[in-house]
């Protein structure tokens, strides 16, 4: 009977122990798997994190923006060269002894390795339409001078637009006028000689040598066809996360004082190698910097002619001196009846010669009031017998728009889509001009990924993570 007894407690004790085992090795491989999967999720994020360590330096250089460069200074941007940048991260975080010359590996109860690795999204700097480039530029303008301040710097140029639009000189067309003129003293067979507004706006050519010396003007050229806006370009996954706005009046406004802050105009001293004129590029997009000025001459020019016309026939002053001169001449020449429109034609060409004038002006970095007053006008009625050699600069800053107020105007106005495309020829441009980066592609450059890393754990057990991460927000 003892003997059972004896031989029943060690029976007992052995289910005991073999119970307690079973639960001391279920918690080890439990603690092993949670441990593994741990190590799974850092190596996962240290290497998103890495990779996202790799942005372009000289982009955040000069325009302040966090890309990832997938050419890696390649000449192809490749999303498969990422990936393995990612692989290579998490081999080297998930086994300790990888890159060691040690004859002895440190111990590793994981095993961990790695089975696959799928990039599901990444967004690409050119996805929906430019607009993952720009988010991050207003975001960089507002980092740079503030929130509040950066508002307030977009309000005031949205306040320039407002006078501009208010002062409706876009509305006047006096081309139209003087030519109903010119047909009614051809109507009375009285030939004028040809006056300083007549024709001007046929000879595009020289429109720009009209109100600049040709020294004045660079006349670099722009190869157009490799640049983001004129290629087929790579296709991300568009915005992902964020909370900047794109697409109001606000942050419009935003990004246009981002691309003041960053290109460069006529008016400024040019050092760079690509086009010395940017933002004229962006908002006419043509392959030299001389036709991209002279587009934004053949924009002002008119534009200064409706304000000056507008002004110049409710002057009395100067109505009545070149009515004067108009009954004298035309009284003499025996065509009485040509007066009243040999007055008008006169007035336009005096406001036509005023106009250049103002172009000059402006171009040379003064300032030309929208409206003018008697005041504000320069061009005296004589000057007309050579305009150009009479329409130059006061040395006077003035008062009203500068130059780069009417550019406010017109990239406020041009196609939201056209304007961030150029904002983005602009960049590759420049950068194709730094060190590693001949072949740089804004359509090659990453803000977001999101990815799935398929790991096993003792190669047995499969451990799966998802992960994002982007520049612009948290995940």
């Amino acid at each position: 009977m003892k003997y059972r007894l004896k031989g029943t407690i060690t029976v007992f004790l052995s289910l005991i122990l073999t119970i307690i085992l079973s639960v001391i090795m279920g918690i080890t491989e439990s603690a092993a798997y949670t441990a593994s999967r741990m190590k799974c999720e850092l190596a996962t994020d240290l290497s998103l994190e890495s990779v996202f360590a790799e942005y372009n330096r000289e982009l955040l250089s000069r325009y302040d923006l966090y890309f990832i460069d997938t050419s890696y200074g390649g000449s192809t941007p490749s999303l498969s060269e990422l990936k393995e940048h990612i692989k290579d991260y998490i081999s080297y975080n998930i086994d300790p002894s990888k890159g060691t010359f040690s004859l002895i590996k440190p111990a590793d109860f994981t095993s961990l390795t790695l089975l696959s690795l799928d990039i599901a999204e990444a967004s690409y700097a050119s996805d929906a339409a430019g607009r993952v480039f720009k988010r991050q530029a207003i975001q960089a303008f507002e980092d740079l001078h503030g929130i509040s301040a950066a508002k307030k710097l977009a309000e005031n140029a949205g306040g320039l637009v407002s006078e501009y639009n208010s002062s409706e000189i876009a509305d006047q067309h006096p081309e139209e006028y003087q030519k109903e003129l010119e047909e009614e003293l051809n109507d009375i067979d009285y030939k004028i000689p040809e006056n300083p507004a007549g024709n001007v706006f046929d000879d595009w050519d020289g429109i720009l040598s009209f109100v600049l010396d040709s020294g004045d003007i660079s006349h670099k050229t722009i190869d157009t066809s490799s640049l983001i806006s004129h290629r087929n370009i790579n296709k991300g996954t568009g915005l992902h996360g964020g909370t900047v706005d794109t697409e109001s009046t606000l942050s419009e406004l935003m990004f246009d004082e981002y691309l003041f802050d960053k290109c460069t105009t006529y008016t400024e001293q040019h050092t760079k190698e690509g086009a010395d004129y940017e933002l004229e590029y962006i908002l006419y997009g043509k392959n030299s910097d001389n036709a991209n000025l002279r587009k934004v001459v053949e924009v002002l020019l008119p534009l200064r002619y409706g304000a000056n016309a507008l002004y110049i026939f409710t002057d009395s002053e100067k109505k009545e001196l070149v009515e004067g001169i108009a009954t004298v001449v035309c009284t003499l020449l025996l065509v009485p009846d040509a007066a009243e429109a040999v007055t008008d034609l006169t007035l336009l060409a005096w406001a036509y010669g005023e106009s250049v004038s103002d172009v000059v002006r402006l171009l040379a970095g003064e300032r030309v009031p929208l409206k003018k007053t008697a005041a504000d006008w320069k061009m005296p009625l004589w000057g007309l017998t050579s305009i150009r050699t009479n329409a130059r600069p006061t040395g006077q800053k003035g008062s009203g728009f500068s130059y780069e107020d009417y550019l406010r105007v017109f990239l406020i106005m041009e196609n939201k889509t056209t304007k961030c495309m150029r904002a983005m020829d602009i960049i590759e441009m420049n950068l194709r001009n730094t060190a590693g980066n001949k072949h740089f592609r804004l359509d090659g450059c990453i803000e977001y990924v999101s990815l799935s890393a398929v790991m096993t754990f003792k190669g047995k057990n499969k451990l799966t993570i998802d992960r994002q991460m982007s520049y612009m927000s948290d995940f």
